[in-house]
């Protein structure tokens, strides 16, 4: 662990340096999604603008193996560099719409045995990337292989098991300081699915996330999202179900979207609480406005 401001500093420019590297490899806006926020606190801690110790890197790289079959599918590699990072070891976790869940488990699980190999100090994004070039294609194709359903079969198959008897529901709500990264805003959305959630995400400032479904889905992405980079983030909320009903029938919400409603302020980053308390009451949620807030909202179709 970093013992002093030297120390910090020194690990955050191997990674500012990592990531520079990563820029020229993957120099389209859509192959590497960066936390801009977290990047300029580090870039600032190091040249001495602040004192103030950043958080820790998030970002995103899509990675196309190297394919003997025709597969050419991407797979998505999300990394967290902590702050201590190449001391310690970085979290990453790949994930693909060509993978299933006990094959995509796998990969993970291998690529982060070979990660465990790498020297303490060693960069290891780069590693990770060419491992997942030579090995990835094999996990898609098994993948595939086993896939006796189609896609749309097995997600019926999926949401069917998370409703039966013994899967408890959980509403959770998620307060955040403001939600303006396309990053986070794109993990958001990408993340509810990957975990067969329902509800919403209200960028700006502030920020509120409502998350539905399975208790131990909600859980585990609560816990994925509060790793990133975030000025506030609160679960304000917890609401847990009836084990005699199932999980889909106590949702309130049939899929997960980002809103938008109108802006106010100076960056236009104030969405209409007016709106947004009509949109929770129209869902029969209105009750939830003052315990986000801590007041008593007021609809714009009040009279």
């Amino acid at each position: 662990m970093a013992t002093n401001l030297a120390d910090l500093r020194e690990n955050l420019g191997l990674q500012l340096s990592e990531v520079e590297m990563l820029r020229s490899m993957y120099p389209e806006e859509d192959e590497l999604k960066l936390d801009d926020e977290a990047l300029i606190d580090i870039q600032e801690f190091c040249s001495g603008k602040t004192a103030e110790k950043p958080n820790g890197l998030n970002f995103s790289l899509s990675i196309y193996p190297d394919c003997e079959s025709e597969s050419h599918s991407a797979i998505d590699l999300s990394c967290y560099f902590p702050q201590d990072y190449p001391v310690v070891k970085p979290d990453f976790f790949a994930r693909s719409q060509s993978l299933n869940r006990d094959v995509q488990k796998e990969l993970n699980d291998d690529l982060s045995s070979y990660i465990s190999t790498l020297d303490s100090g060693e960069l290891c994004t780069l590693p990770a990337i060419q491992w997942i070039q030579e090995n990835g294609d094999g996990y898609i194709v098994r993948s595939r292989t086993e896939r006796s359903t189609s896609e749309t079969e097995n997600k019926s198959q999926y949401s069917e098991c998370k409703s039966k008897k013994g899967a408890l529901f959980l509403r959770m709500w998620l307060y955040m300081h403001h939600i303006y990264s396309k990053t986070k805003r794109k993990d958001i959305l990408q993340w509810a699915s990957d975990y067969n959630l329902t509800g919403f995400c209200l960028p700006g400032k502030p920020g509120v996330v409502c998350l539905e479904g399975d208790e131990y889905n909600v859980e585990g992405y609560f816990s994925r999202l509060r790793r990133l980079n975030w000025k506030k983030i609160t679960c304000r909320h917890r609401e847990k179900g009836t084990a005699n009903k199932s999980v889909n029938d106590q949702r309130k919400f049939t899929g997960f979207v980002e809103l938008f409603f109108e802006v106010h302020g100076t960056r236009e980053n104030h969405m209409d609480m007016g709106q947004f308390l009509h949109y929770l009451e129209e869902h029969d949620l209105g009750y939830i406005f003052q315990v986000l807030f801590g007041i008593e909202g007021k609809s714009n179709c009040d009279v």
